[in-house]
């Protein structure tokens, strides 16, 4: 009866994760041609070019892991494979039970392709695909709210609303899925952890960038810039900090056999453009407490810095000022004391989401 459930919400699962993937990105086409056709064509080419640059970005990594095919190149190589693993299913040529034992049993290299696409290849795929699309999707259709007046007013056009909402869901529901995809991690208890973790970190990151840009616009690409850099550096040369056993083995980490050259561009363009929104457990940072401690810091200061600048600046008084410093501040602080008890809880702490020692 077990196995019975379990495989029915790995098919939920998939059906959700490809339900939500597609929405995003075709919610995001609309918008944007909804804004050239009213002649908004700077927010037409942003909200064209956050929906296709993490395709590519996405593709490539997907097109290096499992091999140059034609789907890469277009580029839907997410929805292809989820095509592929759902007619697997449905077709009885794999069952979701074999696919669960061996995301328990096996390294993701070992794995069959559509194992190895549901177990490792669509969860990054997912996770990096919607963070780097939906996040700033929602930035991007916040500030234009805000430099139109429409956050104040709650006039809020129906397209938009539903935009942000599905963006926002996608991103949290990567977040979860990919936490909690690891080998003998406990979902049913860290799934909970992250969800309220990310509802916290997620709006207080989203609104100070937004505020931010409001006033001065440009200059928020450049604290982008700095965050994405220190980022990509931390991670490039924090392996000289690294000791002990990792939480999670190598085994996990979709990329643990590639070369210096590759694991630098995936940590350099996927993992520190990450880092700029969220924190996210990628498999190069099980043996390092710096890339938490830095990204926390980042994250602090600069929310903090922008809402204060934001706050102090702006010419005008608004309904949402104090709701959204109230949001922005305690969700910072928040999500430091959440980094704290997530790192406590990697390191063997009683709350362990890990159910046998190293995954």
């Amino acid at each position: 009866m077990c196995h019975l459930v379990l495989s029915c919400w790995l098919v939920l699962r998939t059906l959700a994760g490809v339900s939500l993937y597609m929405t995003d990105f075709v919610t995001d086409l609309i918008l944007a041609v909804e804004y050239a056709i009213h002649d908004h064509y700077y927010w037409f080419g942003l909200t064209l070019g956050f929906a296709f640059v993490p395709q590519l970005i996405i593709n490539a990594v997907l097109a290096y892991l499992d091999g140059c095919k034609w789907y890469y190149l277009f580029p839907v190589g997410v929805p292809a494979k989820y095509f592929q693993v759902l007619y697997a299913f449905f077709s009885g040529k794999h069952k979701p039970d074999d696919i669960l034992e061996a995301r328990e049993t096996e390294d993701q290299e070992d794995q069959k392709p559509v194992a190895r696409a549901v177990n490792h290849l669509l969860p990054m795929a997912r996770l990096v695909g919607t963070l780097l699309e939906s996040l700033p999707e929602i930035c991007l259709q916040i500030y234009v709210l805000l430099r139109m007046g429409g956050l104040s007013s709650l006039e809020i056009q129906t397209l938009k609303a539903v935009t942000m909402a599905v963006s926002f869901v996608a991103s949290l529901y990567s977040n979860i899925e990919w936490e909690t995809h690891f080998p003998k991690v406990r979902a049913w208890v860290w799934g909970p952890f992250v969800f309220v973790w990310k509802v916290i970190d997620l709006p207080a990151r989203i609104l100070a960038l937004c505020l931010f840009a409001s006033i001065y616009r440009y200059w928020v690409f450049v604290v982008v810039g700095l965050h994405w850099l220190v980022m990509a550096a931390v991670e490039k040369f924090c392996r000289y900090f690294r000791e002990g056993d990792p939480w999670i083995k190598s085994g996990a980490d979709v990329i643990s056999d590639s070369n210096n050259c590759v694991k630098f561009m995936f940590n350099t363009f996927v993992v520190a453009p990450v880092d700029v929104f969220t924190w996210v457990t990628f498999g190069s940072r099980t043996l390092c407490a710096v890339q938490p401690i830095v990204n926390s810091a980042l994250m602090l200061a600069t929310n903090i810095v922008m809402v204060s600048v934001w706050h102090s600046v702006k010419e005008t008084e608004s309904l949402y000022d104090d709701p959204a410093l109230g949001v922005v501040l305690g969700g910072s602080g928040a999500s430091v004391l959440f980094q704290v008890l997530y790192w406590l809880c990697h390191t063997r702490f009683p709350c362990s989401p890990i159910a046998d020692g190293n995954v």
